[in-house]
């Protein structure tokens, strides 16, 4: 291994060790690690390529664009739609990581599906809900259904595109 160097990673802002493996790969790319033998993304650390690896398995494009608006119509500009999210308060110059974390309400309390022990500056709770309808209910609900449509990531409404996300 050649001698340790740092790099100041794009995604946390955090110098960090950026160590040659003297190897390739296929493209002609070169390798890096940190202390840990862990690999860079690119520009990003092993740490922050984790927690985006854990934020996409977790977090599906529906839902992305759902805390997407939700950030939007709060006021904050959106820095990065990349996970992690990272984005701007209109009044500030600070640039905010959001966390993602999915709950649920039970007995008063709420409960997540994982601490909040990773690093971010606000956080997403993602609420879900189920409703079972019957056929006949789901029939009667069609003329305001509106399916979201993951390819061009607009909603569809009997064969027609909209610019709107479903929602019942």
């Amino acid at each position: 291994m050649s001698e340790k160097e740092s790099r100041k990673c794009a995604y946390c802002h955090q110098e960090k060790p950026w160590i040659w493996t003297q190897g390739r790969l296929k493209d002609g790319s070169k390798i890096y690690i940190d202390n840990s033998k862990r690999r860079w993304a690119g520009r990003r650390c092993p740490d922050c390529e984790r927690s985006r690896v854990q934020a996409a398995v977790r977090c599906d494009s529906f839902e992305k664009e759902i805390i997407m608006r939700q950030l939007e119509e709060q006021g904050y500009q959106i820095h990065s739609k990349t996970l992690p999210i990272t984005v701007q308060a209109n009044d500030s110059t600070n640039i905010l990581t959001v966390g993602i974390r999915r709950a649920f309400t039970r007995n008063g309390q709420i409960v997540v599906e994982s601490s909040c022990d990773e690093k971010a500056d606000i956080y997403a709770l993602v609420f879900e809900s189920v409703r079972i309808c019957s056929a006949e209910q789901m029939e009667q609900l069609s003329p305001r259904l509106e399916v979201y449509a993951l390819g061009n990531k607009q909603a569809v409404t009997e064969g027609r595109s909209s610019q709107k996300e479903a929602y019942i």
